[in-house]
């Protein structure tokens, strides 16, 4: 019987192992293309699940701001535009003051108007306008919004849009 026991106990103990300790084993292989540089190219399209889930559970660990922002990254590249604009969404609400929530708030904006979901579009094409005015990308934004807030959704009448308010200076 105590044969029994010190086999057992060590089974036990080794198998003791936290939701956060596996999930974390999952994802560690490309932990450090995320929290070193923002490299996703070699990131399995699959990790982005893996990484948003991770992310959305635990929202406090250190790692959790990076690896949601790879998941839109992941997302955008694959074509899961509606994942992307979602967890973009996701990111701009959890990490208002994080470093990539300006890049965030145009890709959910983008993301959003490619899946025809066109207020959640203009919701973040506004917030991004207001965050940087002055900037090209701000402007853009503005300008976008303006567009579908007036229906001209599709590339051609955005385009004569542009052409036809433009400021000519030529002229």
């Amino acid at each position: 019987m105590r044969f029994l026991i010190f086999i057992l106990l060590p089974i036990v103990f080794l198998s003791c192992q936290t939701d956060l300790d596996r999930k974390l084993g999952l994802i560690q292989p490309y932990l450090s293309q995320v929290q070193d540089s923002m490299n996703v190219n070699r990131i399995p399209d699959s990790m982005a699940n893996h990484f948003q889930q991770f992310a959305a559970q635990y929202p406090q660990h250190k790692a959790s701001e990076k690896l949601l922002y790879a998941s839109t990254l992941i997302a955008e590249r694959s074509g899961r535009h509606y994942e992307c604009g979602k967890w973009c969404e996701m990111y701009v609400a959890h990490y208002p003051k994080g470093q990539y929530v300006y890049p965030a708030m145009v890709a959910a904006a983008h993301n959003f108007e490619r899946t025809e979901q066109f207020g959640k579009a203009i919701e973040f094409y506004d917030k991004a306008a207001l965050t940087q005015p002055e900037s090209i990308l701000g402007k853009q934004c503005a300008q976008t919004s303006t567009m579908l807030k007036k229906g001209l959704i599709t590339p051609e009448q955005q385009l004569e849009y542009i052409l036809n308010h433009s400021t000519d200076t030529a002229r």
